[in-house]
């Protein structure tokens, strides 16, 4: 008889949607109470939030939308106004939701923001460069790009590391004491990087219990809680969020609950990439009656792994060395070669089956050399990997058999060598 795979769901990720929704209520509300606004792309929202500015994250979100279902709706707009359906999908929501606010165009209320007074644009990639274009040529906003290059050499980090940092201290932070009519808060800033180092040391220790096996939870449950350790950093909220979470994890472990039932799961499964946020529900139909488990990722792993790191009293040098210090190396590790040194040691360490590669199509980023990392690391430890392409929030670029037939490749093979040990 074929055992019937179901999740565990966990309590304390039900706590998620009030904070989440309250964030983003008083984001929409922050110009009635005359309130700054900022925008941000890229990690650097931190420095508005450390002037008072109510702040959005561009990924934040993007996730939000497409929780709410708000996502097609907005994407209509930004196409009917003539973004391209080939870009960025998160670039064509915030600019179908800006074009929406000035054209008066109806959308769910719930997905519109007022329109920044400044956009910090930190890019990684260039269409965070179209989408800081496209807000200040169509929409007058005003932009203050910064560069932040991926680490390709080691050699080159600390040349990068100082380049960086100049950009934040003299173009970035200056810009926002203009805007703000007033001097930067050093002393926010440290209060900020405080709180988020308490917050991402209890969310690690979440982290670790994916290690156990069977697992105590999935990386879709860590994924609709983030939002504590980026986009609402600075709120002590996500402390005891955390701290719940961990309890119930701790709980789960003891009585041997795991996030897969009857009796845990059958393929431990790496995730690289974006997480597809419309589709949350649709992925996990298509993982679970398999008994296959997403357990880690490089995307969700990245936010802040190191956070003994965080010096809360240089807290500009520490938000510069979460992206090119010697151990966080978030710019590091986007880079293919370092991306291969990267999972390899989470294959090990976390017990992982088989890859999936989630190729977004509209953001060709991520995307860089998928099957040539697949065929190193089968090579090198012995699992294989599909790439399942897609998209995060346009679900028009989503394919439902395309996703069946690769995850039952992947499966199939797993069993195959499974067989032959």
């Amino acid at each position: 008889m074929d055992v019937q795979y179901k999740i565990n769901r966990l309590e304390a990720t039900n706590d998620i949607r009030p904070m989440v929704n309250r964030h983003w209520a008083e984001l929409r509300t922050a110009k009635e109470r005359g309130e700054k606004v900022g925008w941000a792309s890229g990690p650097s929202f931190m420095f508005p939030y450390a002037m008072g500015m109510k702040c959005h994250f561009m990924a934040g979100y993007a996730s939000y939308c497409g929780g709410i279902g708000a996502a097609n709706e907005v994407l209509k707009v930004a196409e009917m106004t003539g973004d391209l359906p080939e870009t960025c999908s998160y670039h064509r929501l915030h600019m179908g939701m800006a074009e929406a606010v000035r054209k008066g165009i109806s959308i769910m209320p719930e997905a519109i923001l007022p329109l920044p007074d400044l956009m910090v644009a930190g890019r990684y990639c260039t269409e965070q460069s179209h989408y800081a274009e496209g807000l200040y040529r169509r929409m007058g906003i005003r932009v203050v790009p910064v560069e932040l290059p991926f680490v390709f050499r080691k050699e080159d980090r600390l040349m990068i590391r100082d380049f960086v940092y100049r950009q934040f201290k003299e173009i970035v932070i200056p810009t926002l004491e203009e805007v703000c009519g007033k001097p930067f808060d050093y002393d926010r800033l440290s209060e900020i990087l405080s709180i988020l180092k308490k917050t991402a040391t209890i969310r690690n220790k979440c982290w670790e219990f994916f290690k156990t096996k069977p697992s105590t939870w999935t990386l879709w449950d860590y994924a609709v809680s983030m939002a504590p350790v980026i986009y609402m950093m600075g709120d002590p909220v996500g402390i005891p969020f955390y701290e719940k979470l961990l309890k119930e994890l701790q709980d789960r472990k003891e009585k041997g609950i795991p996030a897969m039932a009857p009796e845990g799961e059958k393929y431990r499964i790496y995730w690289d990439g974006w997480i597809p946020w419309a589709f949350l529900g649709k992925f996990m139909r298509k993982f679970t009656p398999n008994g296959a488990l997403c357990i880690v990722g490089r995307y969700p792993w990245e936010m802040f792994p190191h956070p003994e790191l965080l010096d809360p009293e240089h807290p500009v040098d520490s938000v510069v060395d979460y992206m090119y210090g010697e151990q966080a190396g978030l710019a590091g590790n986007m880079a293919p070669k370092h991306s291969i040194e990267f999972i390899g040691g989470l294959i090990e360490e976390y017990s992982i089956d088989g890859l999936v590669m989630f190729s977004s199509k509209s953001c060709r980023m991520w995307n860089l050399s998928y099957l040539d990392v697949i065929d190193t690391l089968d090579k090198r430890c012995g699992v294989p990997g599909v790439v399942i392409e897609g998209d995060m929030i346009d679900q028009d670029m989503v394919s439902d058999s395309q996703i069946e037939t690769r995850l039952q490749a992947l499966f199939e093979t797993i069993d195959g060598r499974r067989k032959r040990k």
